[in-house]
């Protein structure tokens, strides 16, 4: 269980240095008997926020999820987890 905490861990902290060269602010979180999340706030609109969680299938490949339980992409492909985490933030790219 720790190895995948810790794996679950090196996956949202990936996440987080690409959502903030993005300008995002970002607080890795992982309360003890809880999942590791990233919150994920908007800088523009700081009430609007999303928790990001890393969790494996049964097949063992990694994706990143939404709070609400909506899969937003595989682990290994940062960039486009990155991208649907600012549509859902609502935050236009400049």
């Amino acid at each position: 269980m720790m190895a995948e905490r810790g794996e679950a861990v090196d996956h949202l902290r990936r996440l987080a240095a690409q959502l903030e060269a993005h300008a995002f602010q970002v607080r890795l979180r992982s309360p003890t008997g809880l999942h590791p999340r990233l919150q994920v706030i908007n800088p523009m609109v700081p009430a609007r926020t999303e928790d990001v969680l890393a969790a494996h299938e049964e097949d063992g490949e990694w994706w990143f999820w939404l709070s609400w339980a909506g899969r937003i992409g595989q682990a290994e492909d940062v960039a486009t987890a990155a991208e649907r985490v600012a549509s859902v933030l609502h935050v236009i790219r400049r």
